[in-house]
């Protein structure tokens, strides 16, 4: 099912339309650089505008009135963000913020909106999509209750790895502890142990797979039980 991971500067949920999907997306659509930390939607805010990660990356944040912030979850280059309150026209739950420094596509919301409701094959893919999300918002919520904390990391790690079209991945460890809802230094420990295996090596905020089969061994299954549904997103083996 995993296939090898090669540069692809593309978003996967374009290149996977319909020829005549992505000829009627194409006049949409702007490139535009993102920088880390750069907020596209402030919590509670409409969704005007839509980006289609390239090879930057984005994170949804749920910030409470504490000041405190958990990240939920990161977008990559197999979709675009702030999608369910974009197709339902509501203000996003949350905050998006680039978490990796790169290029995406972004649209207008209300144009794309339009042109998925005249086109059923658009609509359907942007479905799929959704479905995908909403597995992987809810496999979180399980996985955080029941999984221990290193099997988490290294699905988070390998989802990451999925979403972007580079060999190395930056995390700092502040995020994996937001990802994971835990301290710092629990991630600290359970990174290294990773480390020591020789699943992964890192330093200076960037992280590289460097066993991919041992680090899926080590992940716990939701990672497995969520990528057929990634998989015919990413239209591996003929899916899409």
């Amino acid at each position: 099912m995993t296939q090898p991971h090669e540069p692809r500067p593309e978003n996967r949920f374009i290149a996977t339309l319909s020829p005549e999907e992505a000829a009627a997306l194409r006049p949409l659509l702007r490139r535009v650089e993102v920088t880390f930390d750069q907020i596209v939607v402030d919590q509670g805010a409409p969704i005007t505008e839509v980006h289609f990660p390239i090879d930057a990356q984005f994170a949804n944040l749920i910030r409470f009135p504490d000041g405190s912030a958990v990240e939920t979850a990161v977008v990559g280059h197999e979709g675009l963000t702030g999608l369910a309150p974009f197709m339902a026209n509501r203000p996003s739950s949350w905050e998006i913020v680039c978490r990796a420094t790169g290029t995406a596509w972004v649209a207008s919301a209300s144009a794309l909106r339009a042109l998925a409701l005249e086109r059923p094959r658009l609509m359907n893919r942007l479905l799929i999509l959704t479905d995908l999300y909403q597995a992987q918002a809810a496999l979180n919520g399980a996985c955080n209750a029941l999984h221990p904390i290193p099997d988490r990391i290294a699905r988070w790690l390998l989802t990451a790895w999925d979403l972007s079209p580079h060999e190395s991945l930056a995390f700092r460890q502040e995020e994996l502890a937001r990802l994971i809802g835990t301290r710092r230094s629990t991630i600290s420990e359970a990174a290294s142990e990773l480390k020591r295996r020789k699943l992964i090596a890192y330093g200076r905020g960037v992280i590289r797979i460097t066993d991919r089969a041992g680090l899926e061994a080590a992940a716990c299954d939701c990672y497995r039980m969520l990528r057929p549904r990634m998989d015919a997103v990413l239209g591996v083996d003929g899916q899409a």
